[in-house]
Order: structure tokens, then sequence, then C-alpha cells
């Protein structure tokens, strides 16, 4: 077992360093999956026939998870179809 450090560094920069961590991790697991986290606006530009009606009535209805103002294409793509 390797030798124990301890480290300072402000409270701020340590919220920004997880908050970069957190999100590559997301970005690492989506890649994995054929999967992108995109904004309402380009939701509706890569699926034919989506609009930000459509987008929001499909929202409720399929209780989409948001992260950070974006969505899991695969996701809204999977509730289109069942919905």
């Amino acid at each position: 077992m390797g030798a124990v450090k301890i480290i300072t560094m402000q409270e701020d920069e340590l919220r920004d360093l997880i908050r970069q961590e957190t999100s590559n991790a997301i970005r690492q697991a989506l890649a994995g999956q054929q999967d992108e986290l995109l904004t309402v606006k380009q939701l509706c530009e890569r699926i034919p026939g989506l609009s930000r009606y459509l987008f929001k009535k499909l929202e409720e209805k399929a209780k989409l998870k948001n992260t950070r103002g974006k969505y899991s294409l695969q996701s809204v793509k999977g509730a289109m179809q069942s919905h």
C-alpha cells in the first residue's frame, strides 16, 4: 500500500475539480453506449419531427432525466418510440 498524502486546496477549486471529473465520467460512459448529451435545441435539430413543444410533452410523459440542461439522445429516441 502506498503512502498517505494530505493535500490542501480551496473549496471552490475542489468543487470545480469534482464537477470536471464527474462530467468526464458521464461523457465516457455515454461514449461507450454510443450516446450523447444534447440540449433541447440540438435534439430538435437531430431528430426529425421533434419540436420544443413535443419535447416538453414527451419529457413530462416519459420523465426524461435532465443533466445540466442536457438529455440523452438514446433515451429521447427510446421515449419517442414507446410513447
